[in-house]
């Protein structure tokens, strides 16, 4: 079995961090396809990533630095986010919802206008 050190885990978080910056988070109906396929889903809502899109990564995690509350443009169940770097490519993905899932939001359920935050997003880099 290969292993990774959390050095480098570190290391491969923080690079794969740098492309996010200034990138675009959506939230999206359904479940995600590959990272590298076309996104699934409809968008409910985009948050815009800061210059710096999330904390340097220690033991082998890294937390979001939360972008500001958005507003929803479209009624749907979140399933799952994609996120974008500042040129439009898909990055990461994965799922989101309120409770056990990779991104937590404030609700599930959107409504045009809804109020959505995230409100807990932490990415661990597998060490195997």
């Amino acid at each position: 079995m290969t292993q990774v050190a959390i050095s480098g885990r570190n290391a491969s978080l923080d690079a794969v961090n740098a492309l996010i910056n200034s990138g675009t988070v959506e939230i999206r109906t359904g479940t995600a396809a590959a990272v590298d396929s076309a996104p699934t889903g409809t968008v409910l809502a985009i948050f815009t990533m800061g210059a710096s899109a999330f904390n340097a990564a220690a033991s082998g995690s890294s937390s979001a630095i939360l972008p500001a509350a958005v507003t929803a443009t479209a009624a749907g169940t979140a399933g799952h986010y994609v996120v974008k770097d500042s040129g439009g490519n898909a990055e990461r993905n994965g799922t989101a919802g309120t409770t056990a899932t990779d991104m937590i939001l404030n609700i599930i359920t959107f409504a045009v206008g809804d109020a959505v935050e995230i409100t807990s997003w932490v990415f661990t880099q597998p060490g195997s």
